[in-house]
């Protein structure tokens, strides 16, 4: 889950303790743990997919069994259960394997999005304050750099002129826009181009702090709003190494490439050429 110390002694220890106390957690764990598995080791895959799947339908029974009432007592389990969810949909290749059609695909990694975006809705509107003097603060602190964002590839810049130049309305200019700037922050705490990554720490930072502007847009597959997706995509390939991500960030360049055609093709060829050149 991640490469920083005190970030997995969370994973290792709160994590733990509380699956004890809420069951839907534990399983949530021990079922990304036997995903881990089933990647890791291709001889066997089968059984641990099928134990995977097994005890992530026993996680997501237990937790919609339970109030759903968030509060201080509850805020770090949910926290925890939801970024296992999340991970365990984008790593779950036996979903994608059932997938047709670059269409479907594209579904499929927008609703990891929502999924993930479900995080802010759920605990942090309310509770970041609370978590940031939590057991889980770890998880929470990151460097946070301001605009204009000094480690943003000018490729990436252009989106900006994505959006002057479309014909749109103000609350989708203000949609997009705050979409971009989160964007352009999470280019810059993870250094893509320029690093590769081998855990998926931060890579879901931008998809947590998505409004609700930008998801009905992008629900409405606008071409805008699945040209940021796009963008993302760089990011996530450059995550690839992380077993839970591999080549979902190109796969989804791809297919937002079919799905747009080629009146939209200029704005996709620097992730494109992301894809094609590494």
């Amino acid at each position: 889950m991640t490469d920083v110390p005190d970030q997995q002694l969370v994973w290792l220890t709160t994590a733990v303790t509380s699956g004890f106390s809420y069951p839907f957690l534990l399983n949530a764990l021990l079922a990304i743990a036997s995903l881990h598995m089933a990647t890791c080791r291709p001889e066997s895959q089968q059984y641990w997919q099928t134990r995977a799947t097994e005890l992530q339908s026993l996680a997501l029974q237990g937790f919609n069994s339970m109030e759903k009432q968030v509060d201080e007592s509850n805020c770090v389990v949910i926290l925890l259960f939801s970024a296992l969810v999340g991970t365990h949909l984008l790593g779950d290749r036996s979903r994608v394997r059932a997938l047709s059609s670059s269409s479907e695909y594209l579904d499929h990694l927008v609703s990891c999005v929502s999924l993930m975006r479900n995080v802010r809705s759920l605990v942090l509107k309310h509770h970041t304050t609370f978590l940031l003097q939590s057991s889980v603060r770890a998880l929470m602190i990151t460097r946070n750099p301001q605009p204009p964002y000094d480690g943003v590839p000018s490729e990436c810049r252009q989106l900006t002129a994505l959006i002057t130049e479309s014909d749109l309305g103000l609350s989708s200019i203000e949609a997009y826009e705050t979409a971009i700037d989160r964007l352009f922050w999470l280019f810059d705490i993870t250094e893509v181009p320029s690093k590769p990554h081998t855990t998926p720490r931060s890579v879901f930072g931008w998809p947590v702090q998505l409004h609700d502007g930008y998801m009905a847009l992008l629900n409405q597959r606008r071409p805008e709003a699945l040209i940021i997706l796009a963008y993302y995509g760089v990011v996530l390939h450059f995550y690839r190494n992380a077993w839970c991500i591999g080549d979902s960030g190109a796969s989804l360049i791809r297919a937002i490439d079919a799905q747009l055609g080629s009146y939209w093709s200029r704005w996709l060829q620097w992730p494109m050429s992301m894809i094609a050149s590494s």
